[in-house]
């Protein structure tokens, strides 16, 4: 399973060295035959997506991929300009826009089955309800993240609050072990680390996400990124095609998780319950969208997670509906 997980993580050394050039000066949109569109991933799911249903055949510029285990760090290489764009949770892209300027809103999705955002606990754990976590170790995977909001949420619906556990920040790969070993009793977490852990350890699932979480996904741009008329062009175009992959996808589950194994090694036990439950539509970021993602921006506020308060609307750059 180590290995499974440490796959993601070792490639972002191999991605990134290819992915670390800045954008051109602004040109020619029209022509994007010389851009290099640096997209950062987790985990292997949205190249394996876009790969399965051919979303990106007869791209007119250059798609980089770079891999990371989880949103922090991609929003850290988007921060640093590492990357021009890349998928996130709601949660982790609040702290992103509260700790920098660098980064806009360009392009949502809603994933209807939130099974993949889940706390869990090893299948023999005597813990049967989020009351029982009361002081327990609980990993909420990285500090900010989809994992930590929804650890947050479940422990104020059981009338408990982060004092009353033990949290412990830990990347995936090290939240996997943890959890396998007795290190941590639960582990607040997201597919494809719960479809393993399911999977392959036996883990049960404490508390999904449904009632507590938005269930949103965005596309999160660098703003230098955006503000390079060729880029930004190439960007307009990858959220179309990004989102008829999706389309894609909710109607070929079986063709998505072959191509989702092959591209990941991940076995297909794993692969299939991913591609079931990472079914997305994609929107546009709506004034329904808007108020929902403030709705978690407060709540992540007054937990103390985030640095300042977020006017989600001032970060908005949607390229939804932008002709290239």
């Amino acid at each position: 399973m180590r290995r499974l997980l440490l796959a993601a993580a070792a490639a972002i050394g191999l991605l990134l060295p290819a992915a670390c050039s800045g954008p051109s000066n602004p040109g020619d949109a029209s022509d994007l035959s010389s851009v290099t569109l640096r997209v950062g991933d987790q985990a292997g799911i949205q190249q394996a997506l876009l790969k399965a249903s051919g979303a990106l055949d007869g791209v007119p510029y250059k798609v980089n991929w770079a891999e990371f285990p989880a949103a922090a760090p991609l929003l850290e290489a988007l921060r640093g300009g590492a990357i021009d764009v890349g998928v996130a949770g709601d949660a982790p892209t609040l702290n992103a826009l509260a700790a920098t300027e660098e980064i806009s809103i360009v392009a949502a999705n809603q994933q209807p089955k939130r099974g993949g955002l889940a706390i869990l606990v090893p299948k023999d754990s005597p813990i049967q309800t989020v009351a029982d976590l009361r002081g327990k170790a609980v990993s909420p995977t990285t500090q900010g993240s989809i994992g930590h909001y929804l650890l947050l949420q479940a422990l104020t619906e059981a009338g408990l609050t982060a004092k009353d556990v033990k949290i412990s920040f830990l990347q995936p790969v090290d939240a996997a072990s943890a959890l396998q070993s007795g290190s941590i009793d639960a582990w607040s977490t997201w597919d494809p680390y719960t479809a393993v852990a399911e999977q392959e350890q036996g883990a049960r699932i404490l508390r999904d996400s449904g009632g507590l979480a938005s269930g949103l996904g965005f596309l999160d741009a660098n703003n230098d990124s955006l503000a390079d008329s060729s880029t930004r062009a190439a960007m307009a175009d990858f959220v179309r095609r990004y989102n008829r992959a999706m389309d894609w996808a909710r109607a070929n589950a079986a063709a998505y998780t072959r191509i989702y194994v092959d591209l990941t090694r991940r076995p297909e036990s794993v692969a299939g319950v991913v591609a079931e439950r990472a079914k997305r539509t994609g929107t546009p970021v709506t004034p329904a969208v808007v108020a929902e993602l403030q709705q978690v921006a407060d709540n992540y506020h007054r937990y103390g997670v985030l640095r300042k308060k977020v006017v989600v609307q001032e970060r908005v750059r949607d390229l939804t509906n932008e002709s290239p």
